[in-house]
């Protein structure tokens, strides 16, 4: 009886830590001005943390990105030159909470833009600040990474 008590006390602290906030969690719905929320702009671009890959958000949808489902383009290059055949991976993720979403994010190349992807869904199911990484490695080359963050509100 003792053990499942505490399964279930561990349950609803773990559900507890996703929730309004605490003192040492900032409140999840409040992001609004967080420096961290990037402010979405069709075509807003990143060179890779190693300075390899450009990563330019093209479109999202809904836009800004927003609680839910969202689908975004994403168009990769190196050198000004377009990057197609690319491993990419995209993984969303809550700094604040120390989770992501169950949901995967599927990558299909855009066979009628060189470079571009389409990442679908990219699921930012709750709000809060999301951080989504995207990451790239060209075909025969080098992976690289680009992180955007926006603040999801409810």
């Amino acid at each position: 009886m003792q053990r499942h008590l505490t399964l279930v006390f561990g349950a609803l602290a773990g559900l507890a830590a996703c929730g309004n906030g605490t003192p040492a969690e900032p409140d999840a719905a409040n992001c609004v001005g967080d420096p961290r929320g990037e402010a979405f702009t069709a075509g807003m671009a990143k060179l890779g943390k190693d300075n390899r890959i450009t990563f330019a958000l093209m479109t999202a949808a809904p836009s800004p990105p927003s609680r839910g489902d969202n689908t975004w383009s994403v168009d990769l290059s190196q050198g000004g030159a377009p990057i197609s055949g690319a491993a990419v991976t995209v993984k969303p993720f809550m700094p604040d909470h120390r989770h992501g979403t169950s949901i995967p994010t599927v990558v299909t190349p855009d066979p009628s833009v060189p470079g571009r992807y389409q990442l679908a869904p990219v699921n930012l199911w709750m709000p809060g600040i999301w951080e989504v990484t995207i990451t790239a490695t060209p075909a025969g080359g080098t992976t690289d990474i680009a992180v955007f963050s926006f603040c999801i509100t409810s």
